[in-house]
């Protein structure tokens, strides 16, 4: 949980290394598993996104990260939450931030929301998925595996 306020849990969930995500007891609730970075492209390819974009990494697409979003009364006002497409997905993900493993530090509540996925990179890291308030589009990219982001189950 965010800055270990209960209330934040309760309002953006909790925030978990990507060993919880790796644990063989599952993180989600029995029917439910992590989605792969290959799930987190096949749904932003269905939102529109092209081969290409969703196979790159950085900020890639043109409104996804707008349609994942929900919410708004939790997200900072920026390009995200103003984009027509916010919320049009139905995956209503949250800017519930993330943690920094190397100095604990929490930062970009409201402003940002990581989503581990179930896939490694190495031996240090995997990729995740970041919506930003300033940007409409999705980040790709690769997390180093201590740090705590958010986790989102998808039926199996």
């Amino acid at each position: 949980m965010y800055d270990n306020d209960p209330a934040n849990a309760e309002t953006y969930g909790n925030l978990y290394n990507w060993y919880a995500v790796d644990d063989e007891r599952g993180i989600c609730p029995e029917g439910f598993h992590v989605p792969t970075d290959v799930e987190y492209m096949e749904l932003e390819m269905f939102l529109g996104m092209s081969w290409e974009d969703a196979h790159d990494s950085g900020w890639r697409g043109t409104d996804q990260g707008s349609q994942l979003a929900g919410n708004a009364d939790l997200w900072n006002s920026g390009i995200l939450e103003n984009d027509p497409a916010f919320g049009s997905s139905g995956f209503l993900a949250l800017p519930g931030g993330y943690r920094d493993y190397d100095d604990g530090y929490y930062t970009t509540v409201g402003s940002g929301g990581y989503f581990w996925s179930a896939t490694a990179y190495g031996s240090s890291s995997a990729w995740y998925r970041l919506l930003h308030y300033y940007y409409a589009e999705v980040l790709r990219d690769l997390g180093t595996l201590r740090n705590g982001l958010s986790v989102r189950c998808v039926r199996d």
